[in-house]
């Protein structure tokens, strides 16, 4: 399983190539290309968890391919690389989505550390996006039902094929929620201490409207208890507070 997918912007063909096989040969995977343009239509067609460019390189005046993928990527972490550093282009990176400022020559060592790090760092924060999102669709198909006799009769029959297509939706949903909090985990592995459990992210700033988000899923099961009486809710409400207790 790949660690990642990186994407090298590069016009020195030497170090464009060396740099990717040796990334290649730690597990990650690599595409290069040689100038910003091919750049910003590899990242538009593609997903990306890194970028790493050089400065110096045709399409790339004034950090513009820089600026352009922080519009266009949702925050796609980009290492810059350099033989030409200076005061003011080191400036212009604070404002941007910069996860380091390197000079060449680099210690392959030092490269590898910053690509891990940035790489874990944005697939725990798109697998958090993805969670609350779930959890917040999730949340909207729990509201409570209108009143009793606000809506027409229904059969018997038709009822009770409401009440298991809610009760799948709801199972379905949670189940997701639970997926993407263990793929959370898995992205922020290589970030943890030897004795770190996976399950402490929860405790991160973004961790907390997760938290957040699974008390409110839990009261609205609390709330809605009377209208669907299932032994399978209550398992379901029953297993995520549990879950609140081990994170």
């Amino acid at each position: 399983m790949s660690r990642g997918r990186i994407l090298i912007a590069d016009d020195e063909p030497t170090y464009l190539t060396s740099t990717a096989e040796l990334l290649r040969h730690e597990g990650f995977t690599v595409d290069t290309v040689e100038e910003a343009e091919s750049a910003l239509e590899a990242i538009t067609a593609n997903s990306y968890d890194l970028l790493i460019t050089d400065l110096e390189m045709p399409g790339n005046a004034d950090l513009d391919l820089v600026q352009q993928v922080a519009h266009l990527s949702g925050g796609l972490p980009i290492i810059i690389i350099t033989g030409f550093p200076s005061v003011r282009s080191a400036v212009a990176s604070i404002e941007l989505p910069v996860a380091a400022y390197l000079v060449k020559p680099v210690h392959f060592p030092e490269l590898l550390k910053r690509v891990s790090s940035a790489v874990a760092r944005f697939r725990s924060y798109r697998a958090m996006q993805t969670a609350e999102t779930r959890l917040r669709e999730y949340r909207q198909q729990l509201e409570p039902p209108p009143a009793p006799g606000t809506l027409p009769l229904a059969s018997t029959g038709n009822a009770r094929n409401g009440v298991d297509s809610f009760l799948a939706l709801t199972l379905r949903n949670v189940m997701g929620s639970l997926t993407d909090l263990e793929q959370l985990g898995r992205a922020l592995a290589g970030q943890t201490t030897p004795d770190a459990h996976a399950c402490q992210l929860i405790n991160c700033p973004r961790g907390a409207q997760l938290r957040a988000a699974v008390e409110e899923t839990i009261s609205v099961l609390e709330e809605t208890k009377g209208a669907f009486k299932s032994k399978t809710l209550g398992d379901l409400r029953h297993k995520l507070e549990l879950l609140l207790k081990h994170v």
